[in-house]
């Protein structure tokens, strides 16, 4: 690997010293650094481009939390270059390198002794008169809510063109299996292993007690409509970005075409992860 980029979080107890350990490992390797814009204000250093990032990086190391490498994932759009996700934030399903292994698994990926895990991401677009619109890939889900207060949102939902059923709610959240153990798992969703090719749908308090979160398959296709014709309806695309949405719009939501690859620690598994996140029995 000849160049690695850097995405951390712009602030934090400890990030300027971990940014500048990774810093000083890789150039110690002869790798040359790439580091974001907010990144390299932490220790007042020389930025690249997004797009630098995207079509040079062998490797992008985030040092920060869940929401800092989906952040990553964002840049790096359709590439599939390997994120090894290095944990300072609190929960971290997706940075999973503590940070006192930081540069000794770093290491170990720089000689080529590391595995990754693909995750799907989904592909949103919104249709108005056949014509699409605002189209971004997320990593962990898309989530349909009220923007006023004591409000329900009434959508109908169809899976490749079939009709599901109505829902009248605080708002749907439309997971990956990675984005399971998110809002997801908040709302009462089921968790789902991040290998699995499957998409969740989870009503968010839904007015029906016989509405439960469902999982379909990957290759399904799902349109949303929505029958509030007077209520305030936002949809948040990985919790970082929200647009309002009319009643005239479809929501369709598919698996994206292509994925990410994170690079796993080699001595855990996904279970001893959700042990160790959830706090279950030992």
């Amino acid at each position: 690997m000849k160049k690695v980029s850097i995405v951390a979080k712009p602030h934090g107890d400890r990030v300027k010293q971990v940014l500048e350990d990774v810093c000083q490992f890789l150039g110690d390797k002869g790798v040359e650094v790439l580091l974001e814009e907010n990144s390299a204000g932490v220790i007042g250093a020389g930025s690249v481009s997004h797009e630098r990032i995207k079509e040079e990086s062998d490797l992008v190391v985030v040092l920060g939390g869940d929401g800092t490498l989906i952040s990553a994932v964002r840049i790096l759009g359709e590439k599939e270059t390997p994120i090894l996700g290095v944990n300072l934030g609190r929960l971290g399903f997706l940075t999973e390198t503590k940070i006192e292994e930081a540069l000794p698994q770093l290491g170990l990926v720089l000689d080529g002794d590391f595995e990754t895990e693909k995750r799907m991401k989904l592909h949103c677009h919104l249709v108005e008169n056949g014509v699409k619109t605002l189209e971004i890939e997320v990593l962990n889900d898309v989530v349909i809510n009220k923007s006023d207060l004591a409000r329900i949102i009434e959508m109908e939902v169809y899976v490749n063109d079939y009709f599901v059923n109505s829902y009248r709610a605080d708002g749907l959240i439309i997971s990956t299996p990675t984005g399971s153990t998110a809002y997801n798992l908040a709302a009462g969703g089921p968790i789902v292993h991040p290998s699995s090719e499957t998409i969740i749908l989870a009503p968010i308090c839904p007015h029906a007690l016989t509405n439960r979160p469902i999982v379909i398959s990957d290759d399904s296709f799902i349109n949303i409509r929505l029958r509030s014709k007077e209520e305030n309806v936002s949809i948040t695309y990985d919790g970082q970005i929200a647009r309002q949405v009319d009643p005239e719009k479809i929501i369709t939501i598919k698996k994206a075409r292509t994925g990410v690859r994170l690079v796993v620690p080699k001595n855990r598994n996904y279970y001893s992860l959700l042990r160790e996140k959830l706090g279950w029995g030992w």
